[in-house]
């Protein structure tokens, strides 16, 4: 019977994965498809450029999933590269569930976890390299926190293998692999300033096999550089972070707890156990929590990384607890079945309806990216000679169709942080935002033609300008053409 339940769970939670993963594709993919087709045709040392500005230098930091994703779109189009998602989402769930099972011997409190996360992680469901490099980190966890209780080689050889892997798929959050490393080794430093947990602590340091791991820890700083991006691996997260990224793009700004519900309930639950029970919690789990929580407080988008490692830590506290207190649900054998019979068939009913409407959505939301403009274009301009101004989430989806952008969604490199003196992104941010002299801007770039939103801020003045011509007007954007 505990077979079956358990496979009833894994089935309930491949379901709900798939019902959460959106069929409409983030403006990431498009440029990754753009970038791979790009190396397949003149290999990642001979790129084309995406954008037509000069001297922009772009160190390609997840080439091997660019290529990857461009071949599954030439043999399977854009239903390929959504069921490669569901796959990944899929494999991480059920990772995410087997990890906090072996951690916890707790099935049912595993599984219920398991379908929040899934809910709350949603987001981060897309072709994008997250998509593996976050089963990556779910893995060297899972390696980390079994090296240190026993030394078997699968282990070690499995963590010489991830930091190549991870440079070469998705090199910009590189210096993560590092941090889910030093928990273990500040608990190691402690324990040899004989700082020893005493019977009454409720903090307790535990006794591990480091020596491997110490040396994994060294050697992974060498085998990130096994990557034609080189140094960019240790530093492009922090030139992300640190430039004017940080004060344009949403998922590089700061946590608001407010609007983040989950991370704001596991934080309150550690803190209600660790400060007013008597549960004994592991120095390990404390570390995950405050260092994943503080670096999701200062960006945004580290808040995947707390609910995929940290939580599993909070639900292993939260197991803790109830062991502790001998908190235990009692119901007779019928009512247990029924409640599980209730539960499993309302996750899988929601699951079923929230898949059928998503399967009538499309892959390229209309509304979202210039598709019939990106028509028009190939079909009507000569888009060698375009110069074109683009917002920010429309420069993918043109390099897509092969039309070169003003700008795009990777920010970093319209930043001086990564091109020294270029203030592409700071330039795009002040026209749209009615911070300048559009004409000023224009007129340095020589822009000539204007890709906008209807009833945007450039759209409502540039309307009005008789030296720009409206060529298309269909749909949700507008399309410019500078009067010769």
């Amino acid at each position: 019977m505990n077979k079956v339940k358990n496979f009833i769970m894994i089935i309930l939670i491949i379901i709900f994965t798939i019902a959460v993963v959106p069929k409409e594709f983030q403006n990431d993919t498009f440029f990754t498809i753009a970038i791979g087709e790009n190396i397949l045709k003149n290999g990642i040392d001979n790129q084309e450029k995406l954008v037509w500005h000069d001297g922009l230098e772009f160190t390609n930091s997840r080439w091997i999933f660019d290529v990857l994703i461009t071949l599954i779109y030439n043999i399977f189009d854009f239903l390929g590269i959504y069921i490669f998602v569901i796959l990944m989402a899929i494999v991480q769930m059920l990772l995410y569930y087997f990890i906090l099972n072996q951690i916890t011997k707790n099935r049912i409190l595993s599984f219920i976890a398991t379908i929040i996360t899934t809910y709350f992680i949603s987001n981060e469901f897309a072709a994008r390299a997250q998509i593996v490099s976050f089963i990556i980190f779910l893995l060297e966890f899972y390696c980390l926190e079994k090296l240190t209780q026993k030394n078997k080689p699968i282990y070690i050889v499995c963590l010489i293998i991830f930091p190549i892997i991870l440079a070469n798929i998705h090199s910009s959050v590189f210096p993560t692999y590092f941090a889910i490393y030093l928990p273990y080794i500040a608990e190691f430093v402690l324990s040899k300033f004989k700082l020893k947990s005493e019977e009454n602590s409720k903090i307790i340091i535990d006794k591990r096999r480091v020596k491997s791991l110490l040396i994994l820890f060294v050697l992974s700083i060498f085998l990130g550089f096994c990557t034609p991006a080189t140094f960019a691996a240790y530093t492009d997260m922090f030139k992300a972070m640190n430039g004017i990224s940080s004060d344009i793009i949403a998922e590089l700004q700061p946590l608001n707890i407010f609007d983040s519900i989950y991370f704001t309930i596991l934080v309150i639950i550690t803190i209600a156990i660790i400060g007013f029970t008597k549960t004994k919690v592991k120095l390990t789990d404390c570390l995950y929590i405050l260092g994943f929580g503080l670096m999701s407080l200062s960006t945004y988008r580290c808040i995947f990384f707390f609910y995929l490692i940290s939580s599993i830590c909070v639900f292993r506290i939260v197991n803790t607890f109830l062991e502790c207190y001998e908190i235990k649900i009692h119901f007779n054998k019928y009512a247990k079945t029924i409640l599980g019979i209730v539960i499993g068939l309302l996750i899988f009913i929601i699951s079923l309806k929230n898949i059928s409407l998503t399967l009538s959505s499309e892959y390229v939301n209309r509304t979202e990216y210039p598709v019939d403009i990106s028509n028009y274009i190939l079909e009507n301009l000569n888009t060698e000679d375009m110069r074109i101004y683009n917002h920010f989430n429309c420069g993918s989806y043109l390099e897509f169709r092969g039309i070169k952008a003003f700008i795009d969604s990777r920010s970093g490199i319209f930043t001086p942080e990564f091109n020294e003196g270029c203030t592409v992104l700071e330039d795009w941010y002040a026209v749209e935002n009615g911070q300048v002299n559009y004409k000023k801007i224009f007129e340095e770039y020589g822009i000539t033609h204007v890709l906008v939103r209807k009833g945007s801020i450039i759209d409502n003045y540039i309307g009005y300008d008789n030296k720009w011509n409206v060529i298309y007007d269909i749909g949700t954007f507008m399309l410019y053409e500078k009067v010769n």
